[in-house]
């Protein structure tokens, strides 16, 4: 088989021979990038894998770390003072009402998390149209007062284009209860 392709080159013109030439040329070229593209995504996928694998076993490495840790947050918690999902979300709309933002506020999605020996609630929180001073600061007082039982995860504050002094806040607040 060899012996016949080499004869059927060979009686090929030259601009024939070195057409050919230039098309398995071409071909080993395309089929070179694809596989180095594959092989450089190989290895990022490994290194990405091989870092996962790492940290995931650190935190295998410091289990009895981390979980003496929590016993001892948790027995720092009155468990009569954290809150569930209902609790976080009454106690979220009392502090709204106490620094006057009533209409003003709405609440998203309360999500529950648990986590070992705790049970994580969060609930986004919108206020439009609300002053720092007069109404938002008592609110964030008030929030303040309540930790560690509820915190705010995030927050995110917009002005509005027409009036700089009405605020937009978006935040997500949690709160920790200890599972029995």
């Amino acid at each position: 088989m060899i012996r016949t392709l080499r004869a059927w080159f060979l009686g090929r013109a030259l601009r024939e021979k070195l057409l050919l030439l230039t098309f398995i040329g071409i071909g080993l070229l395309w089929w070179g990038t694809a596989f180095a593209r594959r092989a450089a995504q190989f290895n990022r996928e490994q290194r990405m894998t091989t870092s996962r694998l790492n940290e995931q076993e650190m935190w295998i490495q410091n289990r009895g770390f981390i979980e003496e840790n929590a016993q001892k947050t948790a027995a720092r918690l009155d468990p009569a003072k954290t809150l569930n999902a209902n609790q976080l979300a009454a106690a979220i709309a009392q502090l709204s009402s106490e620094a006057g933002l009533g209409a003003n506020a709405s609440s998203g999605g309360l999500n529950t998390q648990v986590i070992g020996q705790f049970a994580m609630h969060s609930l986004v929180y919108t206020i439009r149209n609300v002053d720092w001073e007069k109404s938002l600061r008592r609110f964030y007082v008030g929030l303040q007062q309540r930790a560690p039982y509820i915190a705010i995860e995030q927050f995110a504050v917009q002005a509005a284009p027409n009036n700089p002094s009405q605020l937009t806040v978006q935040m997500r607040v949690v709160s920790f209860e200890i599972v029995k």
